[in-house]
């Protein structure tokens, strides 16, 4: 925690740490969520986000962080009684190493293809534009962009999209900037029911209590907060169940004696 939240003092933890006791194994420990989300809507199947990869056929761009721990992401998929070839839509809620590591596979041990090869890979224009600058690539210690991003434009696959943007007539897709530049959340409809799949706007259950905290890898903090704050808002307002890419379940936010809490489902 001291790493990923810098500016927040240790102490400040010790109420959420009791709390959470699933997210916080101890007082300067965080515990999150790597995967992705499958949604059906319209009769289309869509995966939300990717991963972080790692297995021996697709060690992945991020490996070196997974501590030789193999991703589940496709066999969880098959699991749920999907094929890979099932999924119409890979969406991204940004474009962060760890959110698109099952993008691209190599099964026998050639060029890498699409890992689902029936599938549209939806980007925000605005991350694209920005990940797919040398400069900014020059700061990762990885070449996630030639491993998991750039082949997907070469083969054809790739829909660029920007403002807000319907998936489905039940999902749709609005911008959430700050963690990065084209940051977007998805605003689900169904059944009379809400729910909001917010990506990494918010990382972390403290974080609904302390929209303020800011996480050391939001590119614009200012933007990053005005987003969080706006989505909280919003989940509660409508009773929405929140989703966020790093929890370890679905949730909602609760006030309880004049502060707001993540209660997870």
């Amino acid at each position: 925690l001291s790493q990923m939240f810098p500016d927040v003092p240790p102490q400040a933890w010790a109420p959420y740490v009791e709390r959470f006791p699933d997210s916080f194994p101890t007082q300067n420990t965080w515990r999150g969520h790597f995967g992705g989300f499958l949604i059906r809507s319209d009769g289309r199947t869509i995966l939300v986000d990717t991963g972080m990869g790692s297995n021996n056929t697709n060690p992945g761009p991020v490996a070196m962080f997974t501590g030789g721990v193999d991703g589940r992401l496709l066999e969880a998929i098959r699991e749920e009684g999907v094929g890979l070839e099932d999924i119409d839509t890979v969406f991204f809620t940004h474009l962060h190493p760890d959110h698109v590591g099952w993008n691209l596979s190599s099964p026998n041990g050639g060029p890498k293809t699409a890992t689902f090869p029936n599938a549209r890979y939806t980007v925000p224009q605005a991350d694209w534009d920005t990940f797919k600058d040398p400069e900014m690539q020059s700061h990762f210690p990885f070449s996630f962009w030639d491993e998991t991003l750039g082949p997907l434009e070469s083969q054809g696959v790739v829909d660029q999209i920007s403002g807000e943007y319907a998936l489905t007539s039940e999902i749709s897709a609005i911008p959430t900037p700050g963690h990065t530049p084209g940051s977007t959340s998805l605003v689900i409809t169904s059944g009379g029911e809400h729910a909001l799949l917010v990506g990494d706007v918010t990382v972390n259950p403290a974080q609904i209590s302390e929209p303020d905290w800011v996480l050391s890898f939001d590119m614009d903090p200012t933007v990053a907060i005005e987003s969080r704050k706006r989505m909280i808002d919003r989940s509660e307002a409508d009773d929405a169940v929140l989703i966020a890419c790093h929890f370890h379940t679905y949730g909602r936010v609760i006030r309880t004696e004049g502060r707001r809490y993540w209660r997870g489902l």
